[in-house]
């Protein structure tokens, strides 16, 4: 339900009044300048609704570049630098006339700037749709922050073709994840995995089924317009698709819409005047369920590699290891798990003396097949997972005596009621 200040420490002075932290109506003239190591003033758009500045992340004495909603409770990023990437203390921000924004370190060391970039800059303009733009002397736009987006969407922002949204990678790691918001060439506004490393595609999990062979008649535009509704535009102006499917609140809220960690697109609203208990309500999320949506060959799934995906009374994602795994990154829940036992392929004696099964219910990895076995009985499926020291899962669907063999790494785990079956986990017996 985005990024909450309870993993950021938000660096602004709260001792000054407003308009000693703001510069007037918007504009950002070249030279200007934030740097954390003092607590400078931050850039606000001419409301006030939009903050831009240093973030410090928790634990740590690094620092995020970033805009967020700056009058409520939860300081909600909207935009990031650095493709997420923090900065160490000391680090600053300076708006120039032939780079744009430039980020350097302590020692001077440019560690990003404003990209493509071509011109002369007279200002930085602000907006109170929350667009940093920086503008031309012949008032042409030479950069702004809606052309090149992070994890989110605002009214008034558009994504072109090829354009894309990343998540991050944990709650507190705000480098690229594993999950792609894409508008395609072909017209398709999708979601997918990714490779991280190489940035690699994998199969989508989601597709507006937006293509077409007439080019006004394939999606050309996804549109964020100001009363709260997603569209998809053709080349000729017309809706091709409503990406919006219920009414939503327009006059008086903030609107959104945010590639979570987990991977689902989620649209949000929050009262610009609120109470103690507001927070962002959701208008609506792709997929429905994570858990279930993901079922591609590559990757890990919703979680990572012998993870388990369920949804909580929320239906967001949960990421759990199974018993006899644990986490490889203790602080990334998300995460790949690891078997806390090895596999032996020379024992010479008995299984049953080196091995024994946790069984899980309405459980599964069904990419992770290397055999089936069918028909068998419930206790014939163990004894064959048993025997074979490839064996690290055996799955049993009583109704048809089917039975799979699964192998290492179990990729798209998922735990739900429409699963139907029992899973038969191998572990090391403690002698």
């Amino acid at each position: 339900m985005g990024h909450s200040n309870s993993y950021m420490l938000y660096i602004v002075l709260f001792v000054l009044p407003y308009s000693a932290l703001s510069q007037g109506n918007g504009i950002i003239s070249v030279g200007s300048s934030i740097t954390d190591a003092d607590k400078s003033i931050s850039w606000y758009s001419p409301s006030g609704d939009f903050a831009f500045g240093f973030l410090k992340v928790l634990e740590k004495d690094q620092f995020l570049l970033s805009i967020w909603y700056a009058k409520i409770p939860d300081k909600t990023t909207v935009w990031y630098v650095n493709d997420g990437t923090t900065v160490p203390a000391g680090s600053k921000v300076q708006l120039t006339d032939d780079r744009g924004l430039v980020l350097t370190d302590t020692q001077g060391k440019e560690l990003w700037k404003s990209e493509p970039y071509s011109g002369i800059a007279s200002n930085g303009v602000f907006k109170d749709t929350g667009n940093f733009v920086i503008v031309g002397s012949d008032s042409t736009i030479l950069w702004d922050t809606f052309s090149n987006p992070t994890d989110t969407l605002l009214p008034t922002q558009t994504l072109e073709v090829y354009g894309t949204l990343y998540s991050h990678l944990t709650e507190n790691n705000f480098s690229r994840g594993r999950f792609q918001l894409r508008l395609l060439n072909d017209g398709n506004l999708v979601l997918n995995t990714r490779d991280v490393i190489s940035n690699n595609p994998y199969d989508t999990y989601y597709s507006s089924d937006t293509a077409d062979t007439i080019p006004s008649n394939r999606g050309y535009q996804v549109k964020f317009n100001e009363t709260g509704y997603i569209y998809i535009l053709g080349s000729n102006g017309a809706i091709v698709k409503i990406i919006t499917n219920r009414a939503v609140p327009s006059t008086g809220y903030y609107h959104r819409a945010t590639l979570n960690i987990d991977g689902v697109l989620v649209q949000y609203y929050h009262p610009k005047v609120f109470s103690g208990a507001s927070k962002w309500t959701t208008v609506l999320q792709i997929p429905d369920n994570i858990c279930l949506a993901i079922l591609g060959n590559l990757g890990s799934g919703a979680c990572g590699f012998n993870n388990v995906c369920s949804l909580d009374d929320a239906g967001r994602a949960v990421c759990e290891c199974p018993e006899s795994y644990s986490l490889l990154d203790p602080n990334d829940k998300r995460g790949s798990c690891k078997p806390n036992y090895t596999q032996n392929c020379d024992h010479s004696g008995s299984s049953e003396d080196l091995y024994d099964f946790v069984e899980v219910i309405d459980t599964d990895w069904p990419l992770s097949d290397y055999e089936q076995l069918k028909p068998v009985t419930e206790l014939e499926c163990k004894r064959q997972c048993l025997d074979d020291c490839f064996c690290a899962v055996a799955i049993y669907l009583d109704d048809q005596g089917s039975c799979w063999k699964k192998k290492l790494p179990l990729s798209n785990g998922r735990k739900d009621k429409s699963v139907n079956r029992k899973g038969f986990l191998k572990f090391n017996k403690v002698h």
